[in-house]
């Protein structure tokens, strides 16, 4: 491998980090146009850990007012480690660790939720740069109190309806026959 090929695995392995780190501050820190930057449209989702929903092909706007009516309540914390990342070409697939911390007070048992485990991205390079098109978000344990994340709030309930729809799940199949 050349200098310039190893400098240039350097910078592509730089801007994909990038893009993944901002999905993360934009997280917690509430900047939802941010968070909405990250994403190709439609952007391919495998929450399954956590909704106990199949991968679907989502808008990604509707995806980005599922993470803020969800995360909006609870203040957030997201640590990303044991990053491997690699390049294709226009593509990118990086496994990132994370540590995602919630916290909201409370009179029904814990303040805070912890989930531990780690999100798989894929990513393709586009006129702006890198954007992620499919994510696996995948815990391997949660400590604490589930119920900080209310998937019960009725304008959340409707948002998850449209999200969670068999045309998504089978644009998401339909898509992975693909590739």
């Amino acid at each position: 491998m050349t200098n310039e090929e190893k400098l240039l695995e350097l910078w592509e392995d730089k801007q994909v980090a990038k893009v993944l780190l901002r999905f993360g501050r934009a997280l917690d820190t509430g900047n939802w146009p941010a968070y909405r930057s990250c994403f190709t449209n439609p952007v391919n989702i495998d929450f399954k850990r956590l909704t106990g929903m199949d991968e679907v092909s989502v808008d990604a706007d509707l995806w980005t007012k599922f993470a803020e009516q969800i995360l909006t309540p609870v203040r957030r914390h997201h640590v990303y480690t044991n990053w491997d990342i690699t390049v294709d070409g226009d593509k990118a697939h990086a496994l990132v660790y994370m540590t995602a911390r919630h916290w909201k007070g409370t009179d029904r048992g814990s303040s805070d939720n912890t989930q531990y485990g780690w999100y798989d991205f894929w990513l393709e390079r586009s006129g702006d740069g890198w954007l992620i098109n499919r994510v696996k978000h995948d815990f391997q344990w949660v400590s604490g109190n589930d119920s900080l994340l209310d998937v019960h709030e009725p304008e959340l309930m409707k948002t998850m309806q449209q999200i969670f729809c068999e045309e998504n799940f089978n644009a998401a199949k339909a898509l992975l026959g693909a590739l």
